[in-house]
């Protein structure tokens, strides 16, 4: 009798043993076709010596142990084999919520591994009746902590008769909300994407350096109307002799050339003065907005605060001036 137990127990060892084993090979592949190339030689490396350690760790009834190894080769090259071997390792060490976790996971993640859900299925229907099942929903990509934890899945299962703090993580911030119930009851829980900060307060040197720019411009443009002004009584000279009959017969230049010359030298100086006029007038703008907008007594900053603010544009077509505000 005591040998067929012993027998028996051989059986069951050598079982698991064989099971783990052929996983091995299937530890350290990606998840999905083609996602071999997310993963480095050196990620790839650790994760199977990562599975390697929880399968040791767990053959010799190492379970806790086991699982973090598990969970590591997961982390580093998500498989089917090692969120498997996370499931049956805490399943083992009496971690149920845990197990049924990544059970759920696993079922997201790996819907036709028949036998691997067969195995989690009695976990999950154990649990359902001892736990609160949470689900929840984002309105757009976020991440979920659960009790300063973070999630792997946006459904979850966690402890009865105790309130549980969640926080739902976007690129604009976070939302927080607490869930509480009893066992076997399921809670669905709803995160609003939160208002995106404002945008800081115009600084005064902002404002001081866009009024010293927009005055050095200023003199610029009136030095270049004045010297565009001070040509127009040459060019009229050189045009009136331009047709008077003298004679040149030496390398000297006619009065028709000199009346071009000015004349090109007129125009080029023109628009320079008007392409600068158009750059201060830009500046004189921008340096009234700012003016207007910009924060003198510290006003509140905060999402919900009464406020106007500037957003100032420009293209290759022009340029705008758009005001928004909260009241």
């Amino acid at each position: 009798m005591d040998c067929m137990k012993a027998g028996g127990r051989l059986s069951s060892t050598f079982a698991i043993t064989l099971t783990l084993f052929f996983s091995v090979a299937a530890a350290a592949q990606p998840e999905e076709e083609g996602g071999d190339a997310e993963y480095s030689v050196k990620d790839k490396a650790e994760a199977a010596e990562a599975y390697d350690q929880g399968t040791s760790a767990y053959l010799s009834e190492r379970y806790e142990l086991a699982a973090h190894w598990f969970e590591r080769a997961y982390r580093l090259v998500p498989t089917p084999a090692a969120l498997s071997g996370a499931i049956r390792a805490h399943d083992r060490a009496d971690n149920p919520i845990r197990a049924a976790n990544l059970a759920l996971l696993f079922q997201d993640r790996y819907p036709s591994e028949q036998k691997a859900l067969l195995f989690a299925e009695p976990i999950l229907e154990t649990v359902k009746l001892k736990s609160v099942l949470v689900e929840t929903e984002c309105e757009r990509e976020c991440a979920i902590e659960v009790d300063g934890a973070v999630s792997e899945h946006h459904s979850f299962f966690v402890s009865p008769g105790q309130e549980h703090e969640l926080t739902a993580a976007y690129d604009t911030g976070e939302t927080d909300a607490t869930v509480f119930g009893q066992a076997g009851e399921k809670k669905h829980v709803l995160f609003k994407a939160p208002i995106p900060p404002p945008p800081p307060p115009v600084p005064r040197w902002a404002f001081i350096s866009s009024l010293a720019a927009t005055v050095a411009m200023g003199g610029v443009t009136l030095w270049s109307g004045l010297d565009a002004n001070n040509g127009v009584s040459d060019f009229e000279n050189a045009a009136t002799t331009a047709n008077s009959p003298g004679i040149n017969n030496g390398p000297s230049p006619t009065p028709a050339d000199e009346a071009q010359s000015l004349l090109d030298d007129g125009r080029r100086k023109e628009r320079r003065t008007n392409a600068l006029i158009g750059v201060t007038a830009g500046l004189a703008a921008g340096t009234i907005v700012l003016g207007i907008f910009t924060n003198w007594k510290n006003e509140s900053r905060e999402p919900r605060a009464k406020r106007v603010e500037p957003s100032i544009g420009a293209g290759r077509n022009g340029g705008s001036i758009a005001i928004k505000g909260r009241f």
